[in-house]
């Protein structure tokens, strides 16, 4: 089936979480995903509350993301839980949670599926939980694990990550597809800019693409000169 400009928005999380942006960046992302109906947003935590109020009564929910530690995902398992309890009341829609990559490498697994499901119990069921597993940190079978971490764990979704540390590839999304085998939806986000590489990972079955407001306005914009 063919990508619609339309359907492209319903599955972007659009992110504008950059340490060089400033309060200007979250009005452009509310603005932005008001007109093409993004599936979620994704900005600093100081303007969740913002973000909240200018998308009420909109199509596009606010997620949190949780236990960061630049990328790592090392915080505590009880500053997670704390953190997405709290977006939970706050009346987010979506968590988005950092996989313990240390603890992956280490081949910690008990301590990194205990962290996951520690935040699955205060997420409920209805409110997608995704788990970033940085694949561009990873080797193949180590990609293989996390997902299946992440299928254990209870989660709704495996991400690949925020881009920082690298882009996210092919490669990357058709590991995780097939480590998912429909277990879990996969979000392919960071360093996706390219409308070739949206229509492969679309047609592989990827379910949910994070990127910046410019990058999605981009895409959309090459949907709409196709149709």
């Amino acid at each position: 089936m063919k990508l619609t400009a339309q359907e492209f928005g319903r599955m972007v999380d659009g992110a504008c979480i950059t340490a060089t942006m400033s309060f200007s960046s979250q009005v452009d992302l509310a603005e932005a995903a008001k007109k093409y109906e993004f599936k979620q947003v994704y900005g600093f935590a100081s303007y969740y509350d913002y973000l909240l109020k200018e998308l009420k009564g909109t199509k596009t929910g606010v997620g949190g993301g949780v236990g960061s530690s630049l990328g790592a995902g090392t915080e505590r398992t009880e500053v997670k839980v704390f953190e997405a309890q709290t977006y939970m009341n706050m009346g987010m829609d979506e968590i988005d949670m950092w996989m313990n990559i240390a603890a992956l490498k280490n081949s910690e697994f008990d301590y990194v599926l205990k962290d996951i499901q520690a935040v699955r119990n205060v997420v409920p069921k209805g409110h997608n939980l995704k788990v970033i597993i940085e694949p561009c940190t990873l080797t193949s079978e180590q990609i293989e694990t996390a997902v299946k971490l992440v299928v254990e764990g209870g989660a709704d979704f495996v991400k690949a990550g925020t881009g920082f540390l690298g882009a996210c590839t092919l490669e990357h999304a058709r590991l995780m597809l097939r480590a998912a085998d429909g277990n879990v939806k996969v979000k392919c986000s960071g360093g996706i800019r390219e409308l070739a590489v949206v229509k492969e990972m679309y047609d592989m079955g990827v379910a949910r693409f994070g990127m910046g407001v410019k990058s999605a306005e981009n895409i959309i914009r090459l949907l709409k000169e196709e149709e």
